[in-house]
């Protein structure tokens, strides 16, 4: 991005996206650089490698949340203005390819869906992607459905946030946080000595489960049984271990609702011959019955309330 109160728009006013005969558009006070065009490319590479070589950086977060709009470049003829999009993205490719290569130390995670501009093929430059600025347990269910549609797992960045949620407002269990972030790449992002001290005493637990778990959840297989986006009042998801010795269950409520029945749901993956131990009750049950009956859930009181099941093979 550009902004147009800057020395390089200045200097480049024509190195900015826009359509030929039409004023530019702002959003976020700031206009797209057009990668489209060579010597864009070659000063933009020459930026982002001179502030990696100029210190020990080994994490960068390529943020793209301003939209590309008005896509025009001044660097083509009229009668290739539709090369621009394509053209840009192979140059971001070329960018990131380059990054890659010669700092084969440096962690690169792209960014982000809200302005759809990460695709799967940007997984082969960059492991972990940032789904969405907004970190609300309930909503980041539904956006990291979506997104798993499509991209593993491990590669979503997924955040224990602070409440009320700065993008929704809504005050969500530290527990439910934690148990949504952990079918991620499980992180913080908090002032973790301003937030109340049961919810501080949590955190050790949260990271001694993610490094148990992680393993799980990097490569086992990924089954969503039940889902709050498609209007039932539990979410319910699970990683099996490809030897479907382990498994994780996640289970969320919405609301909280009078006379609700107690209920199972049924789980996937799981070997039909084998019996499963609950590994906070040290209950069992035979995986048959989990896979046709179901597992009984039992969520704590109030709303939002979540539940963290892992099952180990007998």
């Amino acid at each position: 991005m550009v902004s147009p109160d800057s020395e390089l728009y200045r200097a480049h006013p024509d190195w900015a996206i826009r359509t030929a005969g039409r004023d530019p558009m702002l959003c976020r006070d700031q206009y797209v650089l057009d990668l489209s065009r060579p010597e864009v490319e070659k000063y933009v590479w020459e930026k982002v490698s001179g502030t990696l070589r100029s210190a020990n950086i080994s994490y960068l977060k390529w943020d793209m949340n301003r939209p590309a709009t008005n896509l025009g470049s001044a660097g083509l003829p009229p009668d290739r203005q539709g090369e621009v999009g394509h053209r840009y993205v192979l140059a971001l490719y070329r960018l990131q390819e380059r990054l890659t290569r010669e700092f084969p130390d440096l962690l690169l995670e792209n960014c982000c869906s809200g302005a759809g501009r990460f695709d799967p093929g940007m997984l082969f430059y960059s492991p972990q992607i940032w789904g969405s600025d907004d970190t609300d347990a309930l909503e980041r269910l539904r956006i990291q459905e979506g997104l798993s549609m499509l991209y593993p797992l491990s590669s979503i960045g997924a955040h224990v946030s602070d409440c009320p949620n700065h993008e929704v407002g809504r005050v969500t269990p530290f527990e439910t946080r934690g148990n949504v972030a952990l079918t991620g790449a499980f992180g913080y992002e908090l002032d973790v000595t301003a937030i109340a001290p049961e919810e501080q005493e949590q955190i050790p637990a949260q990271i001694e489960r993610y490094h148990r778990f992680c393993g799980l959840v990097q490569s086992g297989d990924y089954y969503r049984l039940s889902s709050l986006q498609a209007g039932s009042r539990l979410d319910a998801r699970m990683v099996v271990s490809k030897d479907r010795k382990q498994a994780l269950v996640v289970l969320t409520r919405s609301l909280n609702a009078p006379n609700q029945r107690p209920k199972f749901i049924r789980l996937r993956g799981l070997d039909p011959s084998a019996v499963y131990a609950d590994g906070d009750t040290g209950r069992e049950y035979p995986g048959e019955v989990l896979l046709h009956i179901g597992l009984p859930v039992e969520l704590p009181g109030g709303d939002f309330g979540s539940r963290l099941i892992s099952l180990t093979q007998k």
